[in-house]
């Protein structure tokens, strides 16, 4: 998972990275003009424009393993530049959709118990304290789907590891392995930096609704946004340019993992759903119309 502080202050943005393993990264405020020097390149003009229209800043990206790392961390290859490109093009409208959207691939094998497992170090307790929160939230909805957290000195084998990562790059406050399997397995694992939610980290609804997120990713949520992620994120300074070129701005793709409207969501919008694609950096317990969303994936039992 990503987050990354953009466009208006303490946004928190989430963004997914849709390659061949699909990323979900968070990170802190940066300033998007700076690169690692040792491994900045300038691009050339039809690089950024490509870019660009896959609906991604140009700014202070660099070229890197026959790809490119764009907006701080996302790793794109030349091919992932023009599926978004066409994506973005056939999905044009003009008009902010923000409704609760599915990937192809959900967990299976309902009733079902995902077994989550933390392991973060000094940071256990924080980690934990949050984790239960956030598998509260599922477990109180009543679902086929059951979130059962284990000890942390447990052999059994995890669905899902919530772990304490250090990353070499301090902005980036975690990421996630991306969505489930064809197999109907849940993503793992979800990495959250063990630094800036370190032991003495006391936001315990905050850290909690980041990995609620997560899960959500992992079980197979899209952004509620993804189709506009100006909904949550507000305009960035590239939203003229793309314009310009006569491409929708901020649409995240399809990404070859999917991105199918859950029926009886709301077109228009709910401020706070947990899988915004940003956020004022609060809690964010379950709208209405996330629980709309979750309970058509993962029924209620009888």
């Amino acid at each position: 998972m990503k987050t990354n502080y953009l466009f208006k202050s303490g946004a928190i943005v989430l963004a997914v990275l849709m390659s061949t393993a699909v990323v979900i990264s968070c990170k802190k405020s940066t300033n998007n003009s700076e690169t690692p020097a040792e491994n900045a390149s300038v691009l050339s003009k039809d690089e950024q424009i490509s870019i660009a229209k896959a609906g991604f800043s140009p700014t202070g990206a660099y070229k890197a393993d026959g790809g490119y790392i764009v907006e701080g961390d996302i790793f794109l290859k030349p091919a992932d530049l023009a599926s978004h490109a066409a994506l973005i093009k056939e999905l044009a409208s003009g008009k902010p959709r923000t409704e609760q959207y599915k990937t192809t691939y959900q967990v299976t094998g309902l009733p079902r118990v995902l077994k989550i497992k933390v392991n973060a170090g000094a940071a256990q307790k924080v980690f934990t304290d949050a984790t239960k929160e956030a598998i509260k939230r599922y477990n109180d909805l009543g679902l086929k789907l059951t979130l059962n957290l284990l000890d942390s000195g447990s052999v059994t084998v995890e669905d899902i590891l919530i772990k304490g990562e250090t990353f070499s790059n301090p902005d980036v406050l975690g990421q996630s392995a991306g969505f489930p399997d064809a197999n109907g397995n849940p993503a793992t694992p979800i990495k959250l930096s063990n630094t800036h939610y370190n032991k003495d980290f006391t936001n315990n609804n905050l850290l909690a609704t980041v990995v609620a997120h997560e899960i959500g990713h992992a079980i197979g949520f899209r952004h509620t946004d993804y189709a506009d992620r100006s909904y949550s994120c507000g305009l960035s300074p590239w939203d003229a340019f793309l314009k310009s070129l006569g491409i929708e701005v901020g649409n995240e793709g399809d990404g070859g993992v999917g991105a199918i409207h859950i029926p009886g969501t709301p077109v228009g919008g709910e401020p706070g759903s947990w899988m915004l694609a940003c956020s004022d950096g609060t809690n964010r317990p379950f709208t209405a119309s996330d629980i709309v969303a979750i309970k058509a994936l993962y029924p209620k039992t009888n």
